[in-house]
């Protein structure tokens, strides 16, 4: 039994020799049938001897001529003759430089002498004119002031002139005794308040004149502070009194304006 695969081959390949057979068949159509092709005639020589070499009709030892072309070619031109080369021109070598003698030593001349300098002059010390600030100390001013005679037997008037040191120290001493009785008065712009007292003192320290007062720094704010201060200032000054001063500095304290503040 044959299945259907295999009759399925089977058919194919009766189908392929048929096929192949047919082409086979065209071209053996196709091909000129020999017997009906013509004879083609040649033409053939008979010759008695035939050489091995072949020879020319007129033979000859001398070698042919060249051939020439029957166009003649143009005339080449003859090559310029070459320019001579130039004569090369020597080069000049470089010299080399000769040594210069060295200059000789100056042994002759002598060293120039330099003359010693001078030694700076020392300038003067300035004197220091940096204000002097009050200490408030009156130490060695009242050194050998006592209620005894002195024993010097000189008639010269003492000094008159009294130095910003001593100055500094008498305002510093008054301002001292006046503070213990200085209330001043306090509120807006007290302490831009300043009131001077100046009042004129004997020789003992008591006062010789009344107080005479005038004020800066006033404001609108403590203007109506200005008279009590005014009045505590005057009180101040007469409950210090007398002041205990150095008699002999009498002339730089007979007349004394001490100014009073709110933090004295």
């Amino acid at each position: 039994m044959i299945d259907k695969g295999e009759g399925t081959g089977l058919t194919v390949a009766v189908l392929g020799h048929v096929a192949l057979f047919g082409l086979l068949s065209v071209g053996f159509l196709a091909t000129p049938n020999p017997l009906k092709l013509k004879p083609t005639p040649i033409e053939v020589a008979l010759v008695d001897q035939v050489a091995l070499e072949s020879t020319s009709p007129a033979p000859t030892s001398e070698m042919p001529a060249a051939k020439l072309s029957p166009v003649e070619a143009p005339v080449e031109p003859e090559p310029a003759p070459p320019e001579p080369a130039p004569n090369p021109q020597p080069i000049a070598k470089p010299q080399p430089a000769q040594p210069k003698p060295a200059p000789a030593p100056d042994a002759a001349k002598p060293a120039p002498r330099t003359p010693p300098k001078a030694a700076p002059a020392q300038a003067p010390a300035r004197a220091s004119a940096r204000p002097v600030a009050p200490t408030g100390r009156l130490d060695g001013l009242l050194a050998g002031i006592n209620d005894k005679p002195s024993p010097s037997k000189s008639v010269a008037p003492p000094a008159a002139n009294v130095g910003p040191q001593v100055q500094a120290a008498l305002k510093a001493e008054i301002l001292r005794q006046i503070r213990p009785h200085w209330a001043p008065p306090s509120g807006a712009d007290s302490d831009k308040l300043r009131t001077t007292v100046t009042v004129r003192l004997n020789e003992d320290g008591s006062l010789a004149s009344d107080p005479r007062v005038t004020q800066t720094g006033l404001t609108d704010s403590n203007r109506a502070q200005a008279d009590l201060a005014r009045e505590r200032a005057i009180r101040a000054v007469k409950l210090a009194a007398p002041f205990k001063l150095p008699p002999q500095f009498y002339s730089a304290w007979k007349v004394i304006a001490p100014v009073l503040y709110e933090d004295l």
